[in-house]
């Protein structure tokens, strides 16, 4: 998870720091991005960190020859839904409080707002800039929140990418992104999650541009959803890969480079379809 000067940060009240040290704390995270394992949960992967969705990525027929040419040459329409920048909330409802921005009626939880007023549901621990600058959006997830005692399941396969109804991204305290409220978007659970966003919850931004999120990231982290290698349904995604980007000629962004230790990305036992209960057993017993 964060670091503890980000967790220390994401307490502080005061406004001054935040705006000063937020990059130099970004910073901080990345370089624990050195620790990443196969096999480690995704809530336990350190923020903001750009994350890659391996399994959507096998649904589609990729193969890692072709998903290695998507990523040496930035190709967004290859690389569409599965791309996402993983982030941590620093500022968001209070534990005791309920939700921020009602979904049924627009500001009736927040009485100071006008009732089509935008409502800042949380501050993220990412720049725009990391989420490829104008266009990103505040996806479904990928992964899990759990709020109180009620859980919230987020939606799974390439329906992880899309917009959460009503939400908007806006460039927040020392250019981090603020998640706002702009419409009564009366979805039910789709986008109701948002508001009981508290301080270290952690969501997923789609880029706006890919090409640019790659560019601003030094690591990637590919991920293992429910459903696939034995991953159990609801489960928490869990790490399979990392890719580094190594040091190019004159300063220039290299290739990149799979980790070593990964895990191989074409796994012909991971992609097999159950196709009875007896199937199903056995892919959950590994």
């Amino acid at each position: 998870r964060r670091c503890a000067a980000c967790r220390i940060l994401a307490n502080t009240n005061s406004m001054h720091i935040y705006v000063q040290m937020l990059s130099f704390f970004a910073l901080c995270c990345l370089a624990h991005c050195d620790a990443l394992r196969a096999g480690m949960m995704l809530c336990d992967v350190p923020t903001p960190a750009l994350l890659l969705d391996c399994t959507t990525a096998r649904q589609r027929g990729l193969t890692a020859a072709a998903l290695n040419a998507c990523l040496g040459s930035g190709d967004s329409g290859g690389l569409s839904d599965l791309v996402y920048v993983h982030c941590s909330v620093l500022i968001g409802r209070k534990p005791r409080d309920g939700a921020i921005g009602s979904t049924t009626v627009a500001g009736a939880d927040c009485p100071s707002a006008a009732p089509d007023a935008s409502v800042v549901l949380a501050n993220l621990d990412a720049t725009l800039e990391q989420c490829g600058g104008a266009g990103a959006f505040l996806g479904l997830g990928v992964n899990n929140h759990y709020t109180g005692g009620y859980y919230w399941g987020r939606s799974s396969g390439p329906g992880a990418a899309m917009p959460a109804p009503g939400v908007r991204v806006a460039v927040g305290a020392a250019g981090s992104v603020a998640l706002l409220r702009v419409a009564n978007s009366n979805d039910g659970k789709r986008s109701e999650w948002c508001e009981f966003l508290a301080p270290e919850d952690q969501c997923q931004l789609v880029p706006g541009n890919v090409a640019a999120a790659l560019d601003r990231f030094g690591t990637l982290v590919g991920i293992t959803r429910d459903g696939d290698r034995g991953v159990r349904a609801g489960a928490e995604p869990v790490v399979e890969a990392a890719w580094t980007r190594r040091a190019g000629r004159q300063g220039s962004a290299g290739e990149w480079e799979r980790a070593p230790w990964s895990a191989p990305f074409d796994d012909a036992e991971g992609r097999r379809e159950p196709k009875s209960a007896a199937d199903f057993f056995e892919l959950w017993a590994k």
